[in-house]
């Protein structure tokens, strides 16, 4: 992907994420640093919920923590499978485009991530040629 204000290039992995999947409980850091604000912020929340909840649980009543951590892990597999597809939309919402549209890794990408590639233009070419 690229900024075309800035000329900035970030490559964005196809598929799990391991990052997100292994990091994000560490008060959502993974998902601050991609500019996943939400995501990061919900994090934060899943494990004070989880916390509490863990909090609460006591010898006899064990739910409670079963819960919390159910929850964060359940959020932790949503993340490794989407993360990296989010991450994407987010830089394509910024206005970062493609750096090689026409490459096939680009094709796949887009079309494991449900987005539309913009066209490319069709080579000018002189009319007497």
């Amino acid at each position: 992907m690229k900024n075309p204000r800035t000329g900035e290039l970030r490559q964005v992995k196809v598929g799990w994420s391991w990052v997100l999947f292994l990091f994000s409980c560490f008060l959502g850091i993974p998902l601050f640093l991609r500019r996943l604000y939400l995501l990061g912020a919900l994090m934060v929340a899943v494990n004070i919920a989880s916390s509490m909840l863990s909090n609460s649980a006591t010898e006899e009543n064990p739910l409670g923590a079963f819960i919390g951590v159910g929850i964060q892990g359940a959020f932790l597999v949503y993340l490794g499978m989407k993360g990296n597809e989010l991450t994407a939309k987010s830089l394509l919402d910024k206005g970062w485009i493609f750096a090689k549209p026409e490459s096939l890794e680009a094709q796949y990408a887009a079309s494991r991530w449900g987005i539309e590639l913009p066209a490319a233009p069709a080579s000018q070419q002189p009319a007497g040629a």
